[in-house]
C-alpha cells in the first residue's frame, strides 16, 4: 500500500468521527432549547350562561338603573309641585278643638260660677287669596314648566341609559369576535407550523422556517388569552348593567352591517336642533327660570286675604274662654320694607333666567354641532366598513397564495407569516369598523332621542 501510510489513516478517520459525533451533539443540545409544542388546539372559553340581544339589554338597563328611577321620581315631585300650585286658587280649611278648666271667672258674669268650671269649643277656619298681584298665576306657570323640565330630563336620562346599555353590548359582541379572531390566527398558525415541519422533514426548509412559526403560534395563543379576559371584563360590565350578579353574554344580531338611515342628513340637524331631550329640558328649564322671575316681582303687590270661621262652644263663665259664633275678615298685607329682601329674590330669579336662556340657546348649537359630526362620522363608517371588508377578502386571498407558494418550495416562510400578520390585522379591523358603526348610530340615536 502506498501513499498515506496507514497510521495516518487511521487518525484521519478517527478525527472524523470526533467531528460528527460533536456535530451531533451540538445538534441535540439545540433540538433540546427548542419548547415543546404547545397542545395542538386551545381549551375553548366557557360560555356564559345567559345571552341576551340589544332589545333585553336595554329593557332591563332601563328597569334597573339608579338615573332612570331618579328620573321618574323628580317628574313625580314636579307633579306634586303642580297639584300645590293649582290648589293656591282653593281657600283653605282647618279645624280647631280647643279644652280649658281654670278657676278664674268672667268679671262681668252674673253668677260668679263653681270655682274650677270648664269650658270646650270646636271650630272651622277658612281663608282664601282674593288678589295675590299674579303671584299664583306665576307659580302654576312655573310649576307647568318644572313638569315640562322633568319630563324631558326623564326622556334624555332614559336615552342615556340606553346608550350606556348599546356601548355595554356591543362591547360584548366586540369582545366575541376578538376571541373568534385570535382563534382563527392561532388555527393558521397551527397550519403553517405543520407545514413548516413538512418542509423540514424534506430538508427543503430551514429550522428556522420552523422556528418562526412557533413563535407566530405562540404569540397567537397570547392573543387569543388577551381577548378572553376583554370579553369576561365587558361581559361582567354588561351583567352589572342590566342587574346580574354574574357575566351576560351578547346574543349577536342578525347583521352588523350599514343601514339606511330613516332621515336625511339635513332633517336630522334639524330635529337634532329643535326637538332633542337635552334642548327640550334645557327650554322648559328656561320657562321655569322666567316665570320664577314673574312670580318674585309679585312682592311688589299687596295681598288681598278673606278669612272666616264658625265656632261651637259651650257657654262658660272661665276668662279667655272661646264664644260660639261666626267671624268674618277681610285683611290686607304689604310690606313696605324688608330689608331688601324683594330686591334680593328678584335679582337671584333674573339671573337664574339669563343663566337659563344662554343654557338653553348653547344646548341647541351644541345639539346641532354634535348632530352634523355623527352623521358625518356615521358615513366615514358606512365606508370604512366596506373598505375592511375588501381589506380582509384581499389578505385572505394573498395568504392562500403564498400557503400555496410555500408548501410548493417557491416562496419563503417569512413572505407566509407576513401574509398571516395582514389577515389578522384585516380581521381587527373589520371588527373595529363594524362596532365603531354601530356605536356611532347608537350616539346619534341618543341625541335625536329616537330610533333612525
Amino acid at each position: 500500500m502506498t501513499g498515506i501510510p496507514l497510521w495516518s489513516h487511521a487518525r484521519w478517520c478517527a478525527t472524523s468521527l470526533i467531528l460528527l459525533s460533536a456535530l451531533a451533539a451540538a445538534r441535540d443540545a439545540s433540538a433540546q432549547i427548542v419548547p415543546p409544542a404547545p397542545p395542538a388546539s386551545p381549551v375553548p372559553a366557557a360560555p356564559f350562561d345567559t345571552l341576551l340581544d340589544l332589545e333585553t339589554v336595554v329593557a332591563r338597563a332601563l328597569a334597573v338603573s339608579p338615573l332612570v328611577v331618579a328620573g321618574d321620581e323628580q317628574m313625580r315631585v314636579a307633579r306634586s309641585e303642580k297639584r300645590v300650585a293649582t290648589a293656591a286658587y282653593l281657600p283653605s280649611l282647618a279645624a280647631t278643638s280647643a279644652g280649658l278648666r281654670s278657676d278664674v271667672m268672667t268679671p262681668t258674669g252674673t253668677f260668679p260660677g263653681p270655682a274650677n268650671a270648664g269650658a270646650y269649643s270646636a271650630g272651622l277656619a277658612s281663608s282664601l287669596d282674593l288678589y295675590t298681584g299674579g303671584r299664583r298665576g306665576a307659580e302654576r306657570a312655573r310649576a307647568e314648566a318644572d313638569v315640562g323640565a322633568s319630563t324631558a330630563t326623564a326622556v334624555s336620562q332614559r336615552y342615556t341609559v340606553t346608550l350606556a346599555a348599546s356601548h355595554a353590548y356591543y362591547d360584548a359582541l366586540r369582545g366575541s369576535d376578538l376571541v373568534a379572531v385570535a382563534q382563527a390566527r392561532v388555527s393558521r398558525a397551527e397550519r403553517g407550523l405543520k407545514y413548516a415541519q413538512d418542509r423540514v422533514r424534506a430538508a427543503t426548509a430551514t429550522r428556522s422556517d420552523e422556528l418562526r412559526a412557533r413563535l407566530e403560534l405562540t404569540t397567537g395563543r397570547q392573543q387569543l388569552l388577551a381577548a378572553r379576559d376583554t370579553l369576561q371584563a365587558s361581559a361582567y360590565a354588561l351583567g352589572r348593567l342590566v342587574g346580574s350578579n354574574g357575566p351576560v353574554g351578547a346574543a349577536p344580531p342578525p347583521s352588523l352591517e350599514p343601514r339606511p338611515l330613516l332621515l336625511s342628513d339635513s332633517a336630522i340637524v334639524r330635529l337634532a336642533a329643535s326637538s332633542s331631550p337635552a334642548v327640550q329640558a334645557a327650554e322648559a328649564q328656561s320657562r321655569a327660570a322666567d316665570a320664577g322671575v314673574r312670580s318674585a316681582r309679585t312682592q311688589y303687590v299687596p295681598t288681598l286675604r278673606v278669612t272666616g270661621g264658625y265656632n261651637w262652644a259651650a257657654q262658660s263663665p272661665v276668662l279667655g274662654a272661646v264664644r260660639p259664633g261666626w267671624t268674618l275678615a277681610l285683611g290686607t298685607t304689604y310690606p313696605l320694607f324688608n330689608g331688601f329682601q324683594r330686591e334680593d329674590a328678584i335679582t337671584r330669579a333674573d339671573a337664574s333666567a339669563e343663566i337659563a336662556a344662554s343654557s338653553a340657546r348653547d344646548a341647541a348649537r351644541q345639539a346641532r354641532a354634535e348632530a352634523a359630526r355623527l352623521v358625518g362620522a356615521l358615513r366615514i363608517a358606512e365606508q370604512n366598513v366596506v373598505l375592511a371588508g375588501e381589506a380582509v377578502s384581499a389578505a385572505q386571498e394573498d395568504l392562500r397564495v403564498q400557503t400555496e407558494r410555500y408548501r410548493a418550495g417557491i416562496s419563503t416562510a417569512l413572505d407566509r407569516q407576513t401574509s398571516e400578520l395582514a389577515v389578522t390585522q384585516a380581521e381587527l379591523g373589520l371588527v373595529a369598523a363594524r362596532y365603531n358603526y354601530q356605536v356611532t348610530r347608537a350616539t346619534l340615536e341618543s341625541l335625536l332621542g329616537q330610533k333612525l
